[in-house]
């Protein structure tokens, strides 16, 4: 799409002459009286339409009718077209947004707002628990996926035995980083998965913990996972974390789906 299209089109008078336009093929001083212009300033505007491609002028002896060159038009709805659809980004940055509010609304309240809440998701995944068990112990497998959309995985640390380490460090376009760190608390392979994981402020400071328990469950060629969160020493300045924590799940899962069936 060429953008001397748009710049033609932003002027509002060449607008109009480009809608009078459509409707047929017309001289300058027709399309001057009809838009009740001045005939130079017509002239003036038509010159702009022609460098931009958007007219073609035709001289019939004495008169130059000017045409509409309708295919930048094509061109410029086509590009338009490929901006229809949402992105679902968008929808959740709407309900982050909101989430967030109401967070720090209840902090403000009562500091002990949120402990021991508790976040359920289930999904169900095709293959055997042994080979999703990876994508929970592997740090190969967990750069993969353990990032929201936009993100990656810049550094990560795992150790699945009992006390093991485990750190996740997601990096957005623009560098910021975000840290977790935690440990593995039980691992009963390949069915059952407990973890401590708590989000780090600037700092390093942890704004909460939240204990998580994953189980993955065969049920013929599939597995049912079952991830449940459970929140404990929250802090008043954890309220935006917390409000991303059943959506930055559902955007976690989703993203395992995704990588999952597509391998």
């Amino acid at each position: 799409m060429d953008p001397t299209v748009l710049a033609a089109l932003a002027e509002p008078n060449r607008m109009r002459i480009v809608a009078l336009l459509s409707s047929a093929p017309r001289a300058v001083g027709e399309i001057a009286q009809l838009l009740e212009l001045r005939q130079p300033q017509v002239t003036k505007h038509l010159q702009t339409l022609d460098r931009a491609g958007l007219v073609t002028v035709h001289p019939l002896g004495q008169r130059r009718i000017y045409a509409l060159n309708r295919q930048p038009l094509r061109e410029l709805t086509a590009w338009l077209e490929t901006f229809d659809a949402d992105h679902p980004s968008e929808s959740v940055l709407d309900q982050y947004e909101a989430a967030i509010a109401a967070e720090q609304d209840r902090a403000g309240r009562d500091p002990s707002w949120a402990l021991g809440r508790t976040v359920r998701l289930r999904m169900v995944l095709p293959a055997s628990a042994e080979s999703r068990w990876g994508y929970w112990t592997r740090e190969e497998l967990i750069r993969r996926w353990w990032s929201p959309e936009h993100f990656v995985v810049a550094e990560c640390e795992a150790d699945p035995v009992p006390g093991g380490v485990l750190r996740i460090v997601m990096e957005e376009g623009d560098g910021t980083r975000h840290a977790a760190a935690g440990r593995y608390v039980a691992l009963t392979r390949p069915r059952a998965l407990s973890f401590e994981l708590s989000p780090l402020d600037p700092a390093g400071r942890p704004l909460f913990s939240a204990l998580h328990h994953l189980r993955l469950t065969e049920r013929g060629p599939e597995t049912s996972l079952s991830l449940t969160v459970r929140v404990a020493d929250v802090t008043p300045s954890a309220a935006p974390a917390l409000a991303g924590l059943r959506i930055g799940w559902q955007q976690l899962l989703d993203k395992l789906s995704r990588d999952v069936r597509g391998r």
